[in-house]
This record gives C-alpha cells, structure tokens and sequence, in this order.
C-alpha cells in the first residue's frame, strides 16, 4: 500500500486550478526560451502532466551535440534533462518559475543512442515550504536508461555571494 502512504506525504502548496495554470505559464516561457540555451540544446517539451498524481512527462530529442566519444549520448545530457524536468515541475506546484536545484543524483542504466527521444517521467515524492524532493526515471522507447532523485530549494530571497 505504499502508494497511499506515498500520496499522503505530498503536501501540495496549491489547488489544481494554480497547478494547471501554472504548467501553461511554463510551457509559454519554453517557446520564448533563448535560442542558445541549454534547454533548446536539450531540445525539452512537456508532453504530459498531472495534477493528482504530481507528475509531468518531457521529452528530449538525443542530437549532435550530446555526442561523447563512445559515439552516444553524454551522460550530462541526462542528467541536464533530468534537472529540467524537475525544475519544470516545480512551476506547477508553486507560483514562481524556477527552483534552485540542491542535490540532484543520477544513475546511467544504458547508452543512449544519438538520434534517439528520451522520455522523462518525474513525480514529487515531498513539497514543504523550503524543500521539494522528486523522484524521476529516463526511458528510449519502452527501455529503462537512467533514474534520478532531486532535492530543490523553494524560491525565498537569496544572499549573494561577491
């Protein structure tokens, strides 16, 4: 019964209406997205999200410029799709566009071939005022690539550092 359990620890800090609202705000700012960002180099859209079960699914197009030298995908792409994925979750399940990511750790199951769609399914495990935690996984057709966990900060001002 662990997905009950699991339901139960999420602690939404919204309604479903500022979810999806929220979601298409930032599917909005991806088309704006600068041309020479690392998100267009990812080439990311969101496919699919979900408002009960806290979740959003995007998909990333493997190109040139993810190449390594055993001729697949580089392993900082994944990891770089994975962030991306949590971070656009965190702009449905708060009112604000970004989240610093604090610890993000990624496991590399299989080689990504270039010219390949990567698809990222990422869920929030935990939502709390200061802290979100997500859970993620990387598929290549139905086949398992990678996994993920991320813990992100919620916006608050920040001290810079000079």
């Amino acid at each position: 019964n662990y997905q009950k359990v699991k339901r139960r620890e999420v602690n939404f800090m919204g309604n479903r209406e500022s979810f999806e609202k929220n979601m298409r705000r930032r599917v909005e700012a991806i088309r704006h997205v600068s041309d020479h960002s690392i998100f267009n180099e990812l080439r990311g859209k969101i496919v699919d999200y979900n408002y009960d079960e806290k979740r959003v699914t995007m998909e990333y197009e493997v190109g040139d410029f993810h190449r390594n030298g055993f001729n697949i995908m580089f392993g900082g792409s994944l990891v770089g799709m994975f962030d991306i994925t949590f971070g656009t979750l965190t702009s449905g399940l708060g009112d604000y566009d970004i989240a610093p990511t604090v610890q993000l750790s990624t496991s590399f199951l299989k080689g990504v071939p270039i010219g390949s769609t990567v698809t990222v399914k990422a869920e929030a495990v935990s939502t709390g005022k200061t802290i979100m935690n997500f859970m993620g996984k990387a598929y290549v057709g139905d086949e398992l690539v990678g996994s993920a966990t991320g813990i992100f900060k919620t916006p608050r001002p920040f001290k810079t550092f000079r």
